[in-house]
């Protein structure tokens, strides 16, 4: 069996590897992997601490803990006795499991079953307990304690290989905790801060408007990065001056717990968060005009304020009510982003007006946004070719389940 120390993997959005990765490295990460859905990188404890709270891209990180060799779910659950528990989890402590297959046979006899694998894993847990302190740790599925994740692959000396994972996070680091108005479809936290990412917008250089900004993701990312705000700022004020929830799950494990210079050290993370966030509100309120966000629709400018209420940023970022195709640039040069509706649940009939939709936006680009830049994210990929222009980059980025495109213009 096979013992980690010091491996840690950070999930995110399909199509922003890259962009974690380089993240990631900036907080000093080392041996860092990209594979598909995340990144699996090396480093002291404390660079997974910075990779929950600073990181804009990862949904969740985790830390590799076992991984052994199995032939069936006989052998695994036999393989997972051997684990020594207590060292990972008090038995006061609720858990959560969740197993997932990721390289496997299609036509395999075993793990055939990822809730099958799951209650292998967890009567494991149980009867290790049982065996070593008379009594046995209860499953919360909702709020756990302790938060698990077992991953089976095919293997080399075996048929199969597991691999046993803590989930430091608990929620997903995307739900940032100033969203608390939503219209339909948003789009996810890390998204948004990972298409700003992508096309490379510069604060220093460039103003911003989102030109549909819905319940006011893009617009609230867009103000965190250019102020150097954590996206974890509202976690780490209620972990300070909260109710006592604890934010993360993480800070259940041994292994913050025992740690103590660990645990000095995750407490200098926070302060120094708690300063910067100060300082970057103090820096937007110098910026003010140079991020807004705008929306047709009152009830979405109705959610966008009191979800910038909420991540107190409501007096530095202004908001305003028109149609899209008539917003005018700043003076400096201006970034114009938008996430325009998809399609997918307009009523018979309205084709058109979505056509026309995008194609006024690229007309409206054309005439009157020369010498700036515009972005658009759509999942629906064909009316792309309707706004008329040619882009400059194009990247695959999925929001959810919806593969998407981020299609980038540089207006001439």
């Amino acid at each position: 069996m096979k013992k980690y120390n010091y491996e840690y993997f950070a999930s995110c959005p399909s199509g922003l590897e890259e962009i974690l990765s380089k993240e990631l490295a900036d907080l000093g990460a080392s041996t860092i992997v990209i594979v598909r859905g995340g990144v699996q990188f090396e480093g002291a404890h404390e660079v997974a601490l910075k990779a929950i709270l600073h990181s804009r891209i990862a949904s969740r990180v985790f830390k590799y803990l076992f991984q052994f060799d199995v032939s069936n779910e006989q052998d695994y659950y036999l393989a997972a006795t051997d684990i020594k528990w207590k060292s990972l989890m008090d038995v006061t402590h609720t858990f959560r499991l969740t197993t997932i297959f990721g390289d496997l046979p299609f036509e395999r006899e075993e793990f055939r079953n990822s809730q099958f694998a799951n209650l292998k894993l967890k009567d494991a847990i149980c009867d290790y307990f049982r065996h070593h302190e008379t009594v046995r740790p209860s499953v919360e599925k909702d709020f756990p304690d302790i938060s698990f994740l077992a991953r089976i692959d095919r293997g080399q000396a075996k048929p199969y290989v597991a691999t046993i994972m803590y989930d430091l996070c608990g929620d997903s680091l995307n739900q940032r905790g100033y969203r608390v108005a939503k219209i339909e479809a948003p789009v996810k936290e890390n998204v948004a801060a990972g298409i700003l990412k992508l096309i490379k917008w510069d604060p220093e250089t460039e103003d911003f408007i989102d030109g549909m900004c819905g319940s006011g993701t893009f617009v609230i990312e867009a103000a965190l990065m250019a102020a150097g705000i954590a996206p974890s700022f509202l976690r780490v004020d209620r972990h300070l001056h909260g109710s006592g929830q604890k934010q993360w799950t993480f800070l259940n494990y041994p292994w913050l717990t025992k740690d103590e210079e660990l645990k000095a050290s995750f407490k200098k993370l926070l302060e120094d968060i708690s300063e910067s966030t100060i300082k970057g509100v103090e820096k937007l309120g110098k910026m003010k005009g140079r991020i807004s966000g705008n929306d047709i629709s009152e009830v979405s400018l109705i959610s966008a304020r009191e979800n910038l209420k909420k991540a107190k940023l409501d007096h530095v970022i202004q908001l305003s009510q028109a149609d899209a195709r008539v917003l005018n640039p700043n003076k400096n040069k201006t970034l114009f982003i938008c996430n325009p509706p998809y399609g997918e649940r307009l009523e018979h009939g309205e084709d058109e007006r979505l056509k026309a939709l995008y194609q006024g936006l690229g007309d409206h680009w054309k005439h009157n946004f020369k010498g700036h830049r515009a972005a658009l994210f759509t999942g629906n990929l064909p009316m792309l070719k309707v706004v008329g222009l040619k882009t400059s980059k194009k990247h695959i980025l999925y929001n959810g389940d919806i593969e998407c495109r981020v299609a980038e213009y540089n207006l001439y």
